[in-house]
């Protein structure tokens, strides 16, 4: 009996571990599909296929991962080393029943590649995630040419509509961005900060369209250097595209311009201590309403010769140089230096500013900008400069104070025969009125050239030195376009300015006071006394020496034997006229002035007669008694006896009277010297004192 109920158990035993194990089998093979089961359901759900990756499920703890995952969808493509993620079921044996998936949580990439296309984004948000989560990664969005460094990136759906992203970057690139995505309305908005940014990374990133001059080439890291730091408020929307506001600052740096990439700019560089982007708006769609105003502290330009061109051009260069959306630029504590040969113009303590006009737009070609300022030109002096741009047309005046001849000013400090480097100097000049003036302070001057035009230096410092000590020279510049720089203009304006003081001084001297001055003094013919012009012009020379201290006269006293001689002779004539009438009448001497005219052509006649015995009077009727009177008149003139030194008494008369005459009216004895022309030049002489400045 034993024996057969062990042979009866043996079955038995055997039916159950083939149950057991078939039960095993079949839990084992379904327990292995959970993960097929579970991808299908995940596919189905999605709309994401996870086909031929490597694919691990937990079913215990629900977590499934996906290697080097990819996946495109409503505008963004997504690859990633490592996908993984919890799923949700309403039962705890979804998985292996194979349920609906109600949601995913704990949703992590690492290393993902992100790229985003704004204009195909979905407005739409699937409904079976909460939060998703990215371990380091590049972000790329369309339009921004070089692609985001991050290391978080954290998305939350806080409800239907609205989902919450939070991005950070702790590398290189220092950077977040914590915001919302409005998905009903397709709006982006959040803060983004920026910390210490690498000036060269956000030159790749961002489109160089808005520094024109670069010709929309990318710098190299070895051409710019610097961070950047910047809290900035941001916005997009397929309608409004994207907007940017708020500030920016950065510490030192340098951009150095060289080949290709900077065009007509080659050869400058800029290093800078600080510098402020403050109230900016940047506007994607409508560039023309961007703005923002930029403060630089401690620049450091240096511009080559092939691109300085015009000094006084420099800041048309600079407007058409300055990024689209500046419509503001302050520069503080800086320093420009324009290479021009040997002499370079080197401005030191530059403080300036150059302002878009509030009623004018940036990039619109009626931009009207103004402009202002001050600096310290090396080895000359001071330089104020102010203006307007409208396009190409540069308005503007300038000028230097307290400045020397020297520097870069050398080339210019040669004015008709002396050089006059170390002059010190104020210079102005308008370019709307095409005219200014140089007050020259203090003189240094040497003769360079024998055949100098102006005789003595001393005389041009007295023609132009006014009562307040400032020596003034005017000057004008035809208007038009030249391609002679403006200093050289000036200088050759102010040189022919010099010539034409030296050479007409009378007549600059004339324009300068207001008072018409003339280098004659015109005497009444045979007589001591001025005519009454010339006592004009005498009182006018007082009131020219009053605006001229410096500046001392000669008078040469001059007589003419020509013009004076007969005068004399007709006054020695009357005197003997009158003589002989009072001795053939009872009149008095005082009296002969008022001989009757018969009376006078009568002792006319017989004066004349007496002195030419063999001539006889003309028959009566031959002539008229007037005719005979005349021709008896000229003969006697013509051949009165002179006496020998009666030009040299007329010469006398007038230098006591010009001498009477001159302390009269209180010119200054001491500046006036009074000369008798020589005995040698009388014959020739015109009947005028000849006044010469010294």
């Amino acid at each position: 009996m034993p024996t057969k109920r062990r042979l009866l158990l043996n079955p038995v035993a055997l039916v159950s571990y083939l149950l057991i194990g078939g039960l095993f089998l079949v839990g084992w093979l379904w327990f292995s599909q959970v993960s097929d089961r579970v991808l299908t359901r995940l596919n189905q759900q999605t709309g994401q296929l996870f086909i031929d990756k490597d694919i691990a499920f937990d079913p215990w703890q629900r977590t499934l991962s996906v290697n080097d995952v990819e996946f495109e969808a409503q505008g963004i493509q997504l690859r990633a080393e490592r996908l993984s993620f919890v799923l949700n079921y309403r039962h705890w044996w979804g998985p292996w029943l194979g349920e609906n998936i109600e949601s995913l949580s704990a949703i992590e990439l690492d290393s993902a590649n992100i790229a985003i296309d704004p204009n195909l984004t979905v407005y739409a948000l699937p409904n079976w995630f909460q939060v998703l989560s990215v371990n380091s990664g590049r972000l790329s969005v369309t339009g921004i040419v070089h692609s985001l460094g991050f290391d978080q990136l954290t998305l939350t759906k806080e409800d239907g509509n609205r989902l919450k992203i939070q991005l950070d970057s702790h590398n290189a690139e220092n950077w977040n961005f914590a915001g919302s995505y409005q998905v009903s309305e397709g709006l982006l908005s959040g803060e983004l900060q920026l910390a210490d940014l690498s000036l060269s990374t956000l030159a790749k990133a961002v489109p160089l369209n808005v520094l024109p001059a670069l010709d929309n080439e990318l710098l190299s890291n070895d051409r710019l250097s610097g961070t950047m730091s910047a809290a900035l408020s941001l916005s997009w929307d397929k309608r409004d595209g994207l907007i940017l506001k708020g500030n920016a600052e950065g510490q030192s740096g340098q951009l150095l311009l060289s080949g290709k990439l900077s065009g007509r700019l080659s050869g400058m560089s800029a290093e800078w201590q600080q510098w402020q982007l403050n109230n900016a708006l940047f506007v994607a769609n409508d560039p023309g309403q961007s703005t923002a105003e930029l403060s630089v502290s401690g620049l450091d330009l240096r511009v080559p010769e092939t691109v300085t061109g015009e000094v006084l051009r420099f800041p048309v260069q600079l407007q058409q140089t300055l990024p689209a959306v500046v419509t503001s630029l302050s520069i503080n504590d800086s320093r420009l230096e324009l290479e021009r040969g040997h002499s370079p113009w080197i401005f030191e303590n530059v403080n300036g500013s150059l302002v878009a006009m509030p009623a004018s737009k940036k990039g619109k070609e009626k931009a009207i900008w103004k402009y202002q300022a001050n600096a310290a030109l090396a080895n000359v002096g001071n330089v104020q400069l102010s203006g307007r741009l409208s396009n190409s047309d540069n308005d503007f005046t300038f000028q230097l104070n307290k400045a020397r001849l020297a520097g870069p000013l050398k080339q210019y400090s040669v004015f008709a025969g002396y050089t006059m480097q170390g002059t010190r100097f104020d210079l102005s000049y308008s370019s709307q009125k095409h005219a200014g003036q140089v007050d020259i302070s203090h003189w240094q001057s040497k003769k360079v050239s024998t055949g100098s035009p102006v005789s003595s230096i001393n005389l041009l410092k007295a023609l132009i030195t006014d009562a307040s000590g400032k020596a003034v020279i005017p000057f004008s510049i035809k208007p038009g376009k030249s391609d002679t720089p403006l200093p050289k203009r000036i200088y050759l304006a102010v040189g022919q300015r010099v010539m034409t003081i030296a050479s007409e001084p009378f007549d600059y001297l004339s324009h300068s006071t207001g008072h018409v001055l003339k280098p004659e003094l015109h005497h009444e013919a045979g007589k001591a006394t001025l005519t009454e012009l010339s006592l004009t012009n005498l009182q006018h020379l007082k009131k020219v020496l009053a605006q001229r201290p410096e500046l001392t006269l000669l008078v040469d006293v001059n007589v003419s034997e020509s013009q004076d001689g007969p005068e004399l002779s007709r006054h020695e004539l009357e005197e003997a006229l009158q003589e002989l009438y009072s001795a053939t009448s009872s009149a008095e001497p005082s009296d002969a002035a008022s001989i009757p005219p018969k009376v006078r052509a009568t002792l006319m006649e017989q004066m004349y007669l007496a002195t030419r015995q063999h001539q006889k009077i003309p028959e009566v009727g031959a002539q008229s008694p007037e005719q005979r009177v005349q021709k008896a008149e000229q003969w006697l003139l013509k051949n009165w006896p002179k006496a020998p030194d009666q030009i040299g008494k007329l010469q006398k008369a007038r230098f006591d009277y010009l001498k009477k005459e001159m302390d009269r009216i209180g010119i200054d004895s001491g500046r006036v010297e009074l000369t008798l022309s020589s005995s040698s030049e009388q014959k020739e002489n015109e009947p005028y004192s000849l006044i010469t400045l010294h």
